[in-house]
């Protein structure tokens, strides 16, 4: 029965902060420095673990790269296909690096998320995307992201 109210509890505060953060992840105006489009797959029970792959647009040439991460908040398991703007990208090689956010995001078999992301250069990354699977989240995120070309 405890358990039951704990994850009911969590369940309630996890939707009332993603719908109260969704504004925090919003790109601001100006034009961005490249885009990307991003492929993960995440895992979480209170903690997360994800990993995935990606593409940035970045002065007319296309970049892969590999992602993976950990975090804290969140429950259940999603495929996420997310596209986003870069900012504060001066040259292809800030791009790399330990990327730090909060991200938000429900799905119940179809969903929706958003993230904001900094890494220590500077670059900031707005996603965007859709998501499958059966999970919530809403938490603090660390992201480590290397070119792979």
């Amino acid at each position: 029965m405890k358990i039951n109210f704990i994850n009911s509890g969590f369940a309630s505060i996890t939707f009332l902060l993603i719908t109260g953060c969704a504004s925090m992840t919003t790109a601001p105006s100006t034009s961005p420095s490249a885009t990307v489009s991003i492929r993960e797959w995440s895992a979480a029970y209170y903690a997360s673990a994800a990993a995935g792959k990606g593409t940035l647009n970045y002065n007319g040439q296309r970049h892969h790269f590999t992602i993976s991460g950990v975090g804290a908040g969140g429950a259940g398991g999603q495929k996420t296909s997310a596209t986003g703007k870069v900012y504060n990208l001066n040259k292809l090689s800030d791009f790399s690096g330990t990327y730090h956010g909060i991200s938000t995001g429900l799905t119940l078999i179809e969903g929706k998320m958003h993230a904001k992301l900094t890494n220590g250069n500077g670059v900031v990354m707005y996603l965007a995307g859709q998501t499958e699977g059966l999970a919530s989240s809403m938490g603090a995120q660390a992201f480590e992201v290397n070119l792979t070309d």
